[in-house]
């Protein structure tokens, strides 16, 4: 890999102002046990290279699978041959020039691509099992496990020179339960869109050894039970009252709020057409309030074992920590190379491709929401009335990222410090900066989790980015809870 990067760069034509190659093999196995048995058992591997180039001021892009010389240089004239048909431009701006000359893995005990196949379903089998004993009301159940390496290679003509391998494993469960008139599920331990088929549950940077800590099995019970009681419970009130949300269920609100609105390319413009564009204008930076003074949040790419942590973007910046809201206000921004100079920045070190046939986007890390010093229990406890929700089961949110409904697989009432009746069909709207101006308590350190999602969705062709969000429970006074 490191002689192919190598080899592309000697390919390159003298009027190339700057370029870079990635040379990447992705492994991916899914391993799928269903309430029937078996579903879908599946390993794929995927190897080739792509070249980005500058000239006259424009990119051009090219990938290719093919990795003998002709495919190598068919590749590198397709790039050169489009920034040349792009015309004439502006210098582009990159920063810093990068030189960085490294190699880093991705720290794990067990290489999840060891571990017999019979094993990991043995496992799933055993959660369905589990799972199964909460009765025929039960539909449908799904255990999953996914396992992802990346070997990368990055090289560009500025002199850097970095080799990557980064191992991730994650595993989850799913119950839907019916009665005929009415559908509910429960997710463990974190809940994603049912439109993706695994790649459910807790993901780490991380070996095998990530998958028997999140017991799984010890849940089972307790996730189909929930499931089904959800049939029978009441409704969540229509009502303006007092949120307590989890950890789980905030990572997807905190997502929407301020991990996308905060990407600088978004808010440079170069999503409008397609995604939006975002309240996080450049000229609000520093003074617009997106919160409460108790409200900071930051993104940091170097969280061991944290889902969104690396040691090198994909422009071979190295990770680091950003502050993007600072006491309630607004202060900064995800960013890469081109986007960052062309805010008078240098680069976050958030550019991040899906693969080597795709170009670098700037894409979030490990979004975190800095705790406070509550509880979870304190909140309860310190509310009359309310509603706690938890898991997140659908998102709407508009073009701008201010106006927003979530819903969430469950709830339970609040009253007089003390938890009530189990909920369903919870949801709560608001406009961002005034939600989380009415955010009044956030959990301590001791309830801090970065919860690993591997399905954040970008760009046009559609690249998906594995991504951490670090939350606490939190408090929000003021909701508008219910579908009303």
């Amino acid at each position: 890999m490191k002689d192919t990067a190598e080899t592309v760069l000697g390919l390159l034509p003298r009027d190339v102002a700057y370029a870079d190659v990635r040379v990447v093999e992705r492994t991916h196995e899914l391993v799928l046990v269903e309430h029937e048995g078996p579903g879908d058992v599946m390993r794929e591997n995927s190897l080739g290279v792509g070249v980005r180039v500058v000239i006259g001021g424009q990119w051009g892009f090219a990938a290719t699978h093919r990795l003998d010389r002709k495919g190598l240089t068919d590749a590198v004239t397709e790039a050169v041959a489009q920034a040349r048909a792009a015309g004439g431009g502006a210098k582009i701006a990159l920063g810093q020039p990068v030189t960085t000359r490294a190699r880093w893995s991705s720290p794990m005990s067990v290489d999840p691509f060891t571990v017999p196949l019979s094993s990991k379903l043995d496992l799933l089998a055993a959660a369905v099992a589990e799972a199964s004993t909460a009765g025929p009301l039960l539909r449908q159940i799904e255990a999953s496990m996914d396992f992802f390496r990346d070997d990368k290679v990055f090289a560009n003509t500025e002199g850097a020179l970095i080799e990557q391998t980064i191992t991730e494993s994650g595993a989850g469960l799913m119950a839907v339960a019916s009665d005929g008139d009415d559908v509910q599920r429960r997710s463990f331990p974190q809940a994603v869109p049912r439109s993706i088929r695994g790649q459910r549950g807790q993901f780490a940077t991380a070996g095998y050894e990530h998958i028997p800590a999140l017991c799984l099995v010890e849940e089972a019970a307790r996730v189909g039970a929930d499931a089904v009681a959800l049939l029978s419970a009441p409704q969540c009130p229509d009502e303006t009252s007092t949120l307590v949300i989890t950890g789980a269920q905030l990572a997807m609100l905190l997502h929407e709020c301020a991990g996308h609105p905060m990407e600088a390319d978004r808010a440079l413009g170069s999503e409008v057409s397609l995604a939006g564009g975002t309240y996080a204008s450049p000229e609000r930076r520093g003074t617009f309030r997106f919160g409460s003074p108790i409200v900071s949040v930051h993104a940091d790419a170097t969280i061991p074992g944290a889902l969104g942590s690396y040691a090198y973007d994909d422009e071979g910046v190295a990770a680091q920590r950003t502050e993007l809201v600072k006491d309630g206000v607004f202060t900064g921004y995800l960013s890469g190379r081109e986007s960052a100079a062309a805010l008078g920045q240098e680069s976050s070190g958030a550019a991040r491709a899906d693969g080597w046939q795709r170009i670098p986007l700037v894409r979030m890390t490990n979004l975190c929401l800095e705790p406070g010093d509550s509880s979870l229990a304190e909140m309860i406890a310190d509310t009359k009335r309310g509603v706690l929700m938890d898991m997140t089961k659908s998102v709407s949110i508009d073009d701008q990222r201010l106006s927003f409904r979530l819903g969430a697989e469950a709830g339970w009432e609040i009253r007089d410090g003390k938890l009530g009746r189990l909920l369903k069909n919870c949801t709560y709207s608001g406009v961002t900066p005034r939600f989380w101006a009415d955010c009044d308590a956030l959990g301590n350190h001791d309830e801090f989790q970065v919860h690993g999602i591997p399905s954040c969705n970008k760009g046009e062709p559609l690249q998906v980015a594995h991504i951490g969000h670090g939350t606490v429970p939190a408090r929000f006074r003021n909701v508008q809870i219910g579908t009303r």
